[in-house]
């Protein structure tokens, strides 16, 4: 049976929307009739708006409070000023409306969600060193989650939150922040570099199917994960969660022209999303 490489409908969500959708998301995904629920949002009560100035120091302190985000919104700053001031600008407006600041891990993934919105394509034509710490932090992330909790992990192999998540950020923030600061130099390179790729051949989708053959997956894991097949009744959170680590081992491992044609593929179809 032939396929063809379907992003987006499986596991390799994950892939396409990365850490704001990590701590963000608040739509259950659809899988064969499972969700994962959403994080309940709990804020303290409305206070009155604030001032400039008051906002100012309120997302400063904020951002103060979560050391590791340091380095990535200092080089978002550098290399994207413009976006910078943007985020910036809709953090505090935020702010002065709900008269509170969000977690610091709220605004590393928003900062991160406006620029894949507004240079989201520049990823894609990183060179292939980029390419690969981004895809190597997200699967140092999915290791984590998967090691705490199998529902957890399942939820974020289909952009969703589990009930927990953002408080599951917080706690590996260095992981996290890796992860956006590789999202953020990958796109800078692709910026400076602007390296065009052809789409994955058969052939490269060949031999990511052998790959996973020879790592134990099922013909139907293998569908499920790039042919966009769903099952009924679906497979298990543990099995689920497996056969997704397996997927980025996998891809990590193939030689290095089939693997950026695929990375590539996928930060394209993320920066379309």
């Amino acid at each position: 049976m032939e396929r063809v490489l379907i992003l987006g409908t499986s596991a390799v969500v994950f892939l396409c929307v990365g850490v704001a959708m990590l701590i963000l998301a608040t739509t259950p995904p659809k899988r064969s009739g499972v969700a994962v629920e959403p994080a309940p949002v709990v804020r303290e009560a409305r206070r009155q708006p604030m001032g400039e100035a008051q906002a100012t120091q309120a997302l400063n302190e904020a951002l103060a409070s979560a050391p590791e985000y340091i380095d990535f919104f200092a080089r978002f700053a550098q290399a994207f000023p413009a976006d910078y001031a943007a985020s910036t600008t809709a953090f505090k407006a935020r702010l002065k409306s709900l008269g509170h600041a969000d977690s610091a891990d709220y605004y590393v993934s928003e900062a991160v969600r406006l620029l894949r919105k507004s240079q989201g394509a520049l990823v894609a034509k990183a060179e292939p060193e980029s390419l690969t710490r981004v895809f190597d932090a997200q699967l140092a992330v999915m290791r984590a989650v998967a090691q705490e909790n199998p529902r957890m992990c399942v939820g974020f192999l289909y952009g969703a939150t589990a009930q927990d998540f953002e408080k599951a950020a917080a706690s590996r923030r260095p992981l996290v922040a890796e992860m956006a600061l590789a999202r953020l130099e990958a796109t800078a390179n692709g910026q400076a570099k602007r390296i065009e790729r052809g789409a994955p051949s058969p052939g490269d989708v060949k031999a990511l199917e052998k790959a996973l053959a020879e790592r134990g997956l099922s013909e139907t894991e293998i569908d499920v994960l790039i042919g966009g097949r769903t099952l009924d009744p679906p497979l298990d959170d543990a099995r689920m969660c497996a056969i997704g680590l397996a997927y980025l081992e996998t891809l990590r491992a193939l030689p290095e022209a089939s693997r950026t044609k695929i990375y590539s593929l996928l930060l394209e179809q993320m920066a379309r999303s």
